[in-house]
């Protein structure tokens, strides 16, 4: 056990270092900033790109002020600017071979810095302020008066630039809502201003079918504009160092095109047919032709007991060994969810993927193993969970005869990463999916904490959840739009979703749905990267139920998604 446990300590160590390195591996190391630093990536990042040197003894110096000289050398190399459009404007304390003249002759040019009594003051600190104007005079930023710091009034004459700063995510300010405009701004702090800069995209398109309308600077300009053309998109511009793709799911490894998270848990569905999968399988023969539907399947549970108590981050989460085990029975045995896909799928001719979700492992109590020790609760005993429920699950998966499945990994069941703990457990369980040749993938919410740092995780894929499909959800086209904007910046594909409707209430849900299947197909999520959020049963409902709504929604459904590949 000793020895397990120090094998595991120096794989999480390893992990914790992957996880701040991974997207700056080729950037410069500097002895006085380390991965625990809290402006480490940043720093990286615009070393990386050569913005900001160290010194000549390999330090950084961090917390050292940044000069307005530094900072405008800093900001032409950003901005890839070197030479002057006009003749350099008279400055009293510099001369044409003064360090970085041409630097400041271009700063002043553009208007980033002023002078003071026709002074520029090269070895002054920069102050936040001054700094402010920089990023929000170089990035064409613009706010919308809507900071309210409390030391920076609107009468100000810095105040615009604060506003803009602020209003495109560059600063928040401090916990006590003041912004400290006077306050000299370190090597360190300038560093995490100019990577935040370029950490977004520099603009944003707004296109009607395929044609640039507008670009403009920020988000919700773009959603604001994009609401007035019926084929409407948003899409990121690459900056000078990051660049954004256009499309949905760019940076999915798994290539899923389309797949449906079939629920298995207690009071979800509790016996399976083959049958019941058909449905999900092939579309229903329209003169004589059916269509394949979802080639990948994600099966999961979210309650494990009668008493509704759920596999999640929360404390409804009671779950030990005997749970998992539970869950993984109910899975394989005669009407779980495996043998009865593969059934079906052997019936239609077809060979589908299957993801299995992980639960989460509970960190609210004691875990108690199948010998009824309790192993406690801690990122150890959490991991040993999750790596015996893996081994149990790859075993099933060896030992029986499932020759139209392909089992193609795992799917992390919560839809967020809150703790530290969690993100060493899931890039540790990254570390041995890999070793048995097995993707990871998650369906993070709207609002998921860290979302965007997914591939740094060890995820494979991640399909973003636009979270806009409850009737009572305001703003239900503006969601989705983020949403697929998200997706295309961060390279998700994007869970499509609709609730399980009775008969009786399913005109509440045509709204959302009718959004959801057109936005979907003005973005090209037919093509790659959809996963099909259906409560329990919806898609089984739309084949069978005899009501007007269902059957505009499944028609929508296979119209959208599968109508390429047609077979007699």
């Amino acid at each position: 056990m000793k020895k397990y446990l120090k094998q595991l300590s120096v794989l999480i160590a390893m992990v914790c270092l992957f996880i701040v390195t991974a997207t700056t591996a080729q950037a410069s190391t500097f002895k006085d900033v380390t991965y625990k630093y809290w402006a480490y990536k940043d720093i990286q990042f615009v070393a990386q790109n050569n913005v900001i040197r160290g010194f000549a003894d390999g330090n950084f110096r961090p917390g050292y002020a940044i000069s307005r000289k530094d900072a405008a050398v800093m900001m032409t190399r950003a901005l890839d600017l070197y030479s002057l459009e006009d003749r350099p404007t008279p400055v009293e304390d510099l001369l044409p071979t003064s360090p970085g003249y041409n630097e400041i002759m271009i700063a002043l040019e553009n208007y980033w810095l002023s002078l003071d009594k026709g002074q520029f003051n090269p070895d002054a600190p920069l102050t936040r302020d001054e700094m402010s104007k920089m990023l929000a005079t170089a990035y064409a930023y613009e706010g919308k008066g809507y900071s309210e710091f409390s030391d920076v009034p609107i009468e100000d004459p810095y105040y615009r630039f604060i506003d803009a700063i602020a209003f495109h995510d560059v600063t928040t300010g401090y916990n006590d809502g003041s912004f400290r405009p006077k306050e000299t701004v370190t090597r360190a702090q300038f560093s995490a201003f100019l990577s935040r800069v370029y950490q977004q995209p520099v603009a944003y398109e707004v296109r009607n079918a395929g044609e640039v309308i507008d670009v403009v600077s920020s988000v919700d300009d773009a959603v604001e504009k994009v609401a007035y053309y019926p084929e409407g998109t948003i899409h990121p511009q690459s900056n000078e160092f990051v660049e954004y793709s256009q499309t949905i799911a760019s940076a999915d490894k798994t290539n899923l095109k389309s797949g449906a998270l079939i629920y298995n848990g207690f009071k979800e569905i509790e016996n399976f047919t083959p049958q019941f999968f058909s449905h999900y399988l092939k579309t229903k023969p329209v003169n004589g032709i059916q269509q394949d539907m979802f080639e990948t399947f994600v099966i999961l549970g979210l309650r494990y007991n009668e008493n509704s108590d759920q596999f999640v981050d929360g404390p409804s989460n009671h779950a030990n060994y005997e749970d998992w085990k539970t869950y993984i029975d109910r899975t394989f045995n005669a009407d779980g969810a495996i043998q009865n896909l593969n059934t079906a799928a052997k019936w239609a001719n077809r060979k589908v993927d299957v993801y299995v979700a992980i639960p989460y492992p509970k960190r609210n109590e004691a875990i108690i193993n199948l010998n009824g020790d309790e192993v406690g609760s801690d990122v150890y005993a959490r991991y040993d969970l999750a790596n015996w429920y893996v081994k149990e699950v790859l075993k099933e998966f060896e030992n029986g005869q499932y020759d139209n499945i392909n089992f193609k990994g795992f799917y992390w069941l919560s839809e967020t990463v809150r703790t530290v703990d969690d993100e060493v457990i899931i890039s540790s369980i990254s570390s041995l999916l890999k070793k048995h040749d097995k993707f990871f993938i998650y369906s993070p919410h709207a609002t998921s904490t860290n979302f965007y740092k997914w591939k740094d995780y060890g995820f494979d894929a991640a399909f973003l959840q636009p979270n806009a499909f409850r009737a009572t959800t305001p703003n239900k086209e503006e969601r989705l739009h983020r949403a697929f904007l998200n997706a295309q910046i961060y390279g998700t594909g994007i869970t499509i979703e609709i609730d399980s409707y009775h008969m009786d209430k399913a005109e509440q849900g045509v709204e959302a749905f009718d959004l959801y299947m057109d936005i979907s197909k003005r973005y090209g999520l037919d093509e790659k990267g959809m996963m099909f959020y259906q409560g329990t049963n919806m898609v089984e409902r739309m084949a069978t139920f005899d009501h007007p709504v269902y059957k505009r929604w499944y028609e929508q459904l296979t119209e959208t998604f599968f109508n390429k590949d047609s077979i007699e």
